[in-house]
């Protein structure tokens, strides 16, 4: 079978894809998903909160390391260093 589709093609059902189907909006967006829409992804475990290094032995560099590890490849590795930087700062 052959399907023929003019438009972005988005891998995933997470609120980054579904955001990025909205916002290509009037095109028409094949979303790609092995389970039905809500049901296969993180988006409901997001607890809204951010990760810093506060406490003794804590380091911004390891929570850099550790995104970057979690990322599999998609982080970019500077913003990820910048941001658990200014985490401690911004946390407080």
């Amino acid at each position: 079978m052959t399907i023929a589709h003019n438009g972005p093609i988005i891998i995933g059902s997470g609120l980054a894809g579904l955001s990025v189907a909205l916002s290509a909006a009037p095109l028409s967006c094949l979303v790609i998903t092995p389970e039905k829409l809500g049901d296969a992804s993180a988006t409901a475990w997001a607890q809204g909160g951010m990760a810093s290094a506060l406490g003794e032995g804590d380091t911004p560099l390891e929570h850099a390391k550790d995104t970057v590890l979690a990322g599999a490849g998609l982080v970019d590795t500077e913003a990820a260093t910048i941001l658990t930087q200014m985490g401690p700062a911004t946390v407080r």
